[in-house]
């Protein structure tokens, strides 16, 4: 028994000796610091207030309105007939349909474009202003734009060649090499590509 209440045995975490000097590992502002810090904190707070408001109110204006639209809607649609809500439901699938069909022209319009581009060696970025109403039209642009451009390669050519600087017709397009080619009309570009072939590829290729 007395061996026993000799040993004793101690459980459980030490506390620290000096409380204080362990709370010193935690950085404190000053009053002036913590006010400015509270400061910044609060209009940070009241800046994303003030934009979830401002998301808030558009989008509930916008549920309103629509729910609006909804309610005009079904009420001028009552006093329709049978026939008049068969005629204007047949007229609006007539024009949706319309407007899905001249997507799908246009997409292939565009498509059989670049066929036609890659085989006339026409940068990317002329293909749709060079596409016509019909893939015949758009045959006849870029065919001519290409007849053009090799014309006027070759002017440059005879020109380097001849010592002499390309005879310009017309009003010289006013551009520079920090423009896109996008910035300029059909005609301009076109012009350029007659007078300015070097400067032309450079913009298209920007």
């Amino acid at each position: 028994m007395e061996d026993n209440d000799k040993t004793k045995v101690v459980t459980g975490a030490q506390e620290p000796k000096d409380k204080k000097k362990t709370n010193n590992d935690v950085p404190e502002f000053t009053p002036e610091q913590q006010a400015y810090v509270d400061r910044i904190v609060s209009g940070i707070k009241n800046e994303n207030k003030r934009k979830l408001d401002d998301v808030t109110k558009n989008n509930d204006k916008r549920v309103k309105d629509a729910v609006q639209e909804q309610l005009e809607e079904r009420e001028r649609r009552a006093k329709m007939s049978a026939e008049e809500k068969a005629a204007e439901d047949r007229k609006k699938l007539e024009e949706k349909n319309k407007r899905l069909e001249a997507q799908l022209e246009q997409r292939d319009r565009i498509d059989y474009g670049r066929q036609i581009a890659s085989q006339y060696h026409i940068p990317s970025s002329m293909i749709e202003r060079l596409i016509g109403k019909t893939n015949e039209e758009t045959v006849a642009n870029m065919k001519s734009f290409a007849d053009d451009y090799a014309r006027a390669v070759q002017d440059g050519v005879d020109s380097r060649l001849a010592g002499t600087q390309q005879p310009q017709l017309g009003a010289q397009v006013s551009t520079d090499s920090t423009k896109k080619l996008s910035d300029l009309s059909l005609d301009e570009q076109t012009k350029l590509y007659k007078e300015n072939p070097d400067l032309y590829n450079q913009l298209a290729n920007n």
